[in-house]
């Protein structure tokens, strides 16, 4: 169940209109998502609920970079990232309910070393969200660094261009405890109760 709702969790998250051109990249934070889960009874309350907490950098011809951290209330964490190589698609403003995603073969390149891997491709859309846990720490430590990352997917080489550190990023690095050592206030959940909560999964 964990793995579909990270995937699920990825698609859900709210879609924000294209930076111009002119503006540089910079991390910005998405609205927190609060998705409740219940798929074995007809009870009103979830079996639990998740926490996702998104930054995203967009803008330029670059592609749209996302992070992302989930939390849930049985004890599940986990770093998460996305990519969506045309940064002009609109498929978010109308998602499908049910997203397909097939699989394909991707080489990021880190300070000349290449990582092949494997990603979940959702055509429409053209996000690209790596089936190995490595990547988004990956990604996080490049950001860290300051490193160059690109990414060869479907015959072509696409630079991520991810911007520096920022307030945004180090705001969410201190809140997740995937980069935070393991610190996490489960308050939260309390303090969002009132929160509406996306549709169940």
């Amino acid at each position: 169940m964990f793995k579909y709702l990270i995937t699920v969790a990825a698609m859900v998250m709210a879609a924000t209109p294209a930076l111009a051109d002119s503006a540089p990249r910079v991390w910005t934070q998405e609205k927190d998502q609060l998705i409740g889960v219940d798929s074995s009874d007809a009870g009103k309350d979830p079996n639990f609920k998740s926490l996702v907490r998104i930054i995203k950098a967009e803008g330029g011809d670059h592609p749209t970079i996302q992070l992302s951290c989930q939390i849930t209330t049985s004890g599940y964490k986990a770093l998460n990232f996305s990519v969506q190589l045309d940064p002009e698609n609109t498929y978010e403003d109308d998602a499908d309910r049910s997203p397909r995603f097939h699989h394909i073969s991707g080489i990021m390149e880190i300070r000349d070393e290449k990582f092949p891997d494997r990603y979940a491709f959702h055509a429409k859309s053209t996000k690209l969200i790596p089936l190995s846990r490595e990547v988004p720490s990956r990604i996080y430590n490049s950001v860290v660094r300051g490193d160059q990352v690109q990414l060869k997917v479907k015959g072509k080489k696409r630079d991520l261009a991810l911007p520096e550190k920022n307030d945004v990023f180090v705001a969410f690095a201190k809140f997740c405890p995937v980069t935070n050592g393991g610190k996490f206030d489960v308050s939260v959940f309390e303090i969002l109760k009132g929160m509406d909560l996306s549709p169940n999964l």
